[in-house]
């Protein structure tokens, strides 16, 4: 039952030996088991399985990470972080649920208020860069293990 769940909330899969460099956006779920190199957005579930990298700008409905994100994530309901997850990036999402083990590096935004401030900043900070070099990784303000 559980795989068939997976199935109707994941409409598209990303298999293991699958490389993708571009922007995806999508309207249902997706499973990521290779590597996404750009940015990622969708309304539905995304799942990135143990094998999976996103070097992205991640958009999701809901997030449930097994692999490895370099890059900031934004979950408009629930992000989970399984053990064998690795967040080098900003996390913004109303609720956040880390397992013992897992890896996080950058800024935390949680609840509701902070999806709201998170979008606002996002827009402030895409005004403030125009022109300018900018990377991912002076914009991570601490790091923890978890």
């Amino acid at each position: 039952m559980a795989d068939q769940t997976m199935s109707a909330d994941c409409t598209t899969v990303i298999g293991s030996d699958v490389v993708i460099k571009g922007e995806m956006t999508l309207e249902k779920g997706l499973r990521v088991d290779g590597t996404i190199e750009g940015s990622v957005s969708t309304k539905g579930k995304l799942i990135l399985g143990k094998s999976g990298t996103l070097k992205a700008t991640v958009r999701a409905g809901n997030f449930t990470l097994e692999g490895k994100v370099e890059g900031n994530v934004t979950v408009g309901d629930r992000f989970q972080i399984e053990a064998s997850g690795v967040v080098h990036g900003d996390i913004v999402a109303p609720k956040l649920i880390v397992q013992e083990g897992a890896t996080l590096c950058g800024k935390v935004s949680i609840g509701a208020d902070a999806v709201k401030e998170g979008a606002k900043e996002a827009t402030s900070a895409t005004i403030r860069t125009q022109g300018l070099a900018v990377s991912s990784a002076s914009k991570v303000s601490a790091a923890a293990a978890v």
